[in-house]
């Protein structure tokens, strides 16, 4: 059966312009051997568990990290999926768990992940003498009690669980006691502000436990070695594994150019679940999530939704579903990226390409457990898109993108400096000089007060506490049903753009209408509406940027360009209601404001830029979206996770979305000469008049795509790159600003 065939004959009756425009097949062979584990010096029990169990003999690059976990080096292992990376690590540290005696901490970034991985433990413990246990939110207080009782030697456990422990419970930190080394498993999950989270958890363990070997894997990442040295502050040895699975990949990409994606997305899985294939579908959207599993099920395709946002309860009972066949897919945001056991896939489709190269493979593996697999990925009317169209050997030889964070991330600091003062005074009296900024900050905010000499949590600082996560940098905003019941969360910066009045917000399948938000309480307020889905609404907004404060400067192809820190107003005023089925960057059906803007401020990091002294708006702000764009390419940044703002003055701001910083505006900064050229051949190669989706347009945009040229702007660019501009340093942006 040539499925790629069907799917294009299939596809192209939505559109004339849908079709797969490009393919091609991956075969990976045999790995390469080490030696066989009767030829290492491993423990007696240890080698009869593993020959138990089929295992007889290292990969080469597991060996590798086997020598250097031994040896107490701080280890990286990078390997693609399905290349048997977690016995590279588990093996080395059973092993000096039963020479040495010594305790061993495994953290999961997810408790599903955790639990998944808990019998490739256990089934090697039951034979060779050591304990292991999770302990999480879901642990029974019975099987807590044995734990604290007898700690096991190997526990695992998730960044939640840590954060919550250290600060609210005795037990769980003397649970930990004796622990000497550290395993984070999929490494590649903490970028952002999840990645600033971690490496403040692994402070306060540091703070808690002493001397420590961290131990790290991941699928894919572009920088290991710089990203290990980030959060553990050390040097690191990297270990490399095979980049892929043993087995056939079939890379296909879908041409959707003048159609809605989630249309095309929702017919591929028709398709290929109506040739029995179990599909794992990708899009990074929660609300797109649930409109392509809608139109999937008017197909008559039994599909479910599986995203952030929704119960927990919601969230394993679809991956149960999932794992059992009773299913035939799921339409998933990033949360099923990770490898939980959703047993045998036979193909993944991506809506729309993912945020970085590192994501794609990452997802990609997640088909072909049966040796072959098929991998779609739907390109739409956007810049970044109709770039790859026209050179997609390109996209498939790429190279990694590297995975970043805001090391410094002030607003998450602050959680975690909090949860130190929790700890009690033997914690925060070895707090690194560093954090000390932080108490006057917490100090003022009330959130901590002074109690002798000591300090201690405030009633507000322990609400914030426990209220806060340890995934986000910005407020978690409830959504409320109109008979009071919570239907799903979501955070600040995004939820000012999902959830103001009159957006429309899908939850698994129903149509909702917000009639409330209320950022003093953190809340919104939803109703369920009758009528079937034929639109989506997108915020307008205004940005206005406050308090720079310039951390590091220089001159990128003639023009000055600062990074630092600085204060970020949002501001909605109003949303245009558009065509589901009209593509994702079409003109609105209609523009409507709100009787009142609806504002949030916050501290974050960013980058400006000044092309010239007075410049048409149109063409600054053109090239303002270009760069964002590139960033997808270069940083591997989301269309929503770097915001951006320009002036007639000649100045661009491109700033985190993330409260704080996540390091991507950092990654552009540094790379802003790589940008300008991806720029310039995004603006030249569109053959459109002066702007469409595939060069300037941005779904985000927070005037709804108006006032953009991509002459001027491709005029501006190419006088740049001749070295043309000469600009005198004045960073300090004028005029009205257009985001």
């Amino acid at each position: 059966m040539d499925i790629l065939s069907i799917v294009d004959t299939e596809i192209r009756r939505l559109h004339s312009n849908c079709r797969v425009i490009y393919s091609r097949m991956e075969n990976t062979g045999e790995f390469e051997y080490g030696p066989k584990i009767s030829e290492v010096d491993l423990h007696r029990k240890l080698t009869e568990a593993l020959s138990l169990y089929g295992f007889e003999r290292f990969y080469k690059y597991q060996y590798e990290a086997y020598r250097c976990i031994s040896d107490r080096a701080d280890t990286m292992i990078v390997s693609g999926a399905a290349t048997s990376k977690t016995e590279a690590f588990i093996i080395p540290v059973m092993d000096r768990v039963l020479k040495e005696g010594v305790r061993a901490l495994i953290i999961y970034p997810t408790k599903a992940l955790a639990r998944g991985q808990f019998d490739r433990f256990t089934k090697f413990g039951f034979v060779s003498g050591f304990r292991t246990a999770i302990f999480d939110g879901d642990t029974p207080e019975s099987e807590r009690r044995r734990i604290a009782e007898k700690p096991p030697h190997i526990l695992i456990t998730n960044p939640d669980m840590i954060h919550y422990g250290l600060a609210g419970s005795s037990r769980f930190r003397g649970i930990l006691k004796g622990i000497r080394i550290i395993v984070l498993d999929e490494t590649h999950i903490y970028e952002g502000a999840f990645g600033s989270h971690m490496k403040y958890i692994l402070e306060r363990l540091k703070l808690t436990l002493g001397e420590l070997q961290f131990v790290t894997s991941s699928a894919t990442i572009g920088n290991p070695y710089e990203f290990g040295k980030m959060m553990f502050e050390r040097d690191v040895k990297v270990v490399y594994g095979p980049r892929r699975g043993v087995g056939a990949t079939y890379h296909a990409m879908v041409s959707s150019r003048s159609f809605s994606r989630c249309l095309v997305a929702s017919r591929l899985i028709s398709i290929l679940s109506s040739h029995g294939f179990k599909t794992l579908t990708f899009i990074d959207s929660q609300q797109m999530a649930e409109v392509v599993a809608k139109l999937a099920r008017r197909n008559g395709t039994n599909i479910y939704v599986h995203r952030a946002g929704l119960p927990k309860e919601e969230r394993v009972e679809v991956e149960a579903m999932l794992r059992s066949g009773k299913i035939d897919g799921v339409v998933s945001t990033p949360t099923l990226e990770l490898g939980i056991d959703i047993g045998v896939l036979d193909a993944v489709i991506m809506a729309a390409p993912p945020l970085s190269y590192v994501k794609y493979l990452q997802r990609s593996g997640r088909s072909g457990r049966r040796g072959v697999g098929y991998v779609f990925m739907i390109l739409g009317d956007d810049s970044i898109d109709a770039y790859y169209e026209r050179r997609p050997t390109e996209y498939y030889e790429q190279k990694l993108t590297p995975i970043v964070f805001e090391p410094d991330n002030e607003e998450i600091a602050k959680l975690h400096f909090m949860g130190v003062i929790a700890q009690g005074v033997r914690a925060y009296r070895r707090m690194p000089m560093k954090w000390k900024p932080i108490l006057d900050m917490l100090l003022a905010s009330g959130c901590i007060a002074e109690d002798g000499i000591y300090y201690r949590l405030t009633e507000a600082g322990w609400n914030i506490l426990r209220e806060s996560g340890s995934r986000g940098a910005g407020p978690r905003v409830s959504i409320y049903d109109t008979d009071g019941s919570i239907i799903g969360f979501r955070e600040l910066p995004a939820a000012l753009h999902d959830l103001h009045p009159h957006a429309i917000y899908i939850h698994q399948g129903e149509v909702y209408e917000v009639i409330e938000l209320d950022l003093d309480r953190y809340i919104a307020r939803v109703m369920k509406r009758s009528y079937d889905l034929s639109f989506y609404t997108r915020a307008l907004y205004e940005v206005y940027i406050g308090k720079v404060k310039i951390e590091d400067e220089r001159i990128v192809d003639g023009i000055p360009v600062v990074y630092g820190g600085g204060y970020i107003t949002r501001s909605v005023v109003g949303y245009t209601i558009h065509d589901l089925y009209g593509g994702e960057m079409r003109q609105p059906i209609s523009i409507c404001y709100l009787d009142e803007p609806i504002s949030w401020t916050y501290k974050t990091k960013l980058m400006i830029t000044k092309y010239g002294d007075e410049i048409d708006i149109e063409g600054i702000h053109a090239l303002e979206h270009t760069l964002i764009h590139s960033a997808r390419i270069i940083a591997g940044a989301g269309l929503t996770d770097l915001g951006g703002v320009s002036y007639p003055s000649g100045h661009i701001v491109v700033y985190d979305s993330t409260p704080g910083g996540s390091g991507l505006a950092k990654l552009l900064y540094r790379n802003l000469n790589r940008a300008h050229r991806v720029s310039y051949r995004i603006l030249s190669e569109c053959v459109c008049d002066d702007g469409c989706p595939r060069c300037v347009y941005d779904p985000f945009c927070g005037n709804g795509n108006r006032l953009l040229s991509r002459r001027m702007a491709l005029k501006l660019l190419g006088s740049v790159l001749k070295n043309e501009v000469k600009v005198k340093y004045d960073i300090e942006p004028k005029g009205r600003s257009t985001p």
